[in-house]
């Protein structure tokens, strides 16, 4: 079984990388007729299909304490495709309605500013008001909303469709689990954007390349070990099937 677990770090390595060169790849498809657009479909649907699969084992793979090893668990995660897919889309739609909720939030904090300061009787600046719930708003983008999602993803994987039920399995740090979370994804997401974008001031070519390539070796590893962590801290739940700690009694 700790073989099978460590199987997953050089699949994770591999197989993020070929996600991210398909991802690539779909950005740059044309789509100035029918058989492009239906190319596009297609490959947009493999991706995430593949991506789906790939984490998705990782999280069943995770989640047994004995019992089969990775192949199981691959099997397991390629049968539950499907409720996984509706997991991602609830997962997009909330991120969607997130990012219209702060949009449209400007006219409510004038309002709101303006009513706190009628009854605190001191001014309340809107742009407070807004600053506020910006915060509330990242919190929910990076720590309660993704805790949710990866510990429904880690049941739906492992379960199917009777996975969406309660309860989900209790994450490994559970009083740290959504702070752990939080900092991971910020290591996952935005620490190799972050790194990436950085330009350096150095004038000789070669220098620069090297710069770049490091900078892209270090983000990735971020970004593939991080997730992977994260996976593995969601996943502590027992087998779906375990074997009795006792045998039976004639």
């Amino acid at each position: 079984m700790i073989r099978s677990r460590a199987s997953i770090l050089p699949l994770h390595l591999i197989g993020n990388a070929l996600l991210l060169w398909l991802g690539y790849y779909w950005l740059g498809i044309g789509e100035s007729d029918a058989a492009h657009l239906a190319w596009s479909a297609l490959v947009i649907v493999a991706f995430a299909a593949a991506a789906l699969w790939l984490h998705g084992t990782a999280l069943v793979l995770f989640s047994r304490a004995s019992g089969p090893g990775f192949t199981a668990a691959a099997r397991t995660a390629l049968r539950h495709l499907a409720p996984l897919f509706l997991v991602a889309v609830l997962a997009a739609i909330t991120y969607f309605l997130l990012a219209w909720w702060l949009a449209s939030f400007g006219h409510k904090a004038f309002v709101i500013g303006s009513y706190a300061t009628m009854k605190l009787r001191r001014p309340v600046a809107p742009s407070g008001v807004l600053r506020a719930f910006s915060v509330f708003i990242w919190l929910l983008r990076w720590m309660i909303v993704p805790a949710v999602f990866f510990r429904l993803a880690a049941s739906v994987a492992a379960r199917g469709w009777p996975g969406f039920s309660l309860p989900w399995p209790k994450p490994r740090t559970r009083w740290l689990y959504l702070p752990a979370t939080c900092a991971l994804l910020l290591c996952a997401i935005w620490v190799p954007l972050k790194l990436i974008g950085w330009v350096p001031d150095i004038k000789q070519f070669a220098l620069q390349l090297v710069s770049l390539l490091s900078r892209l070796g270090v983000g990735y590893l971020l970004f593939a070990g991080a997730l992977l962590v994260l996976e593995f801290l969601t996943s502590a739940g027992k087998p779906p099937a375990t074997q009795p700690s006792t045998a039976a009694s004639p």
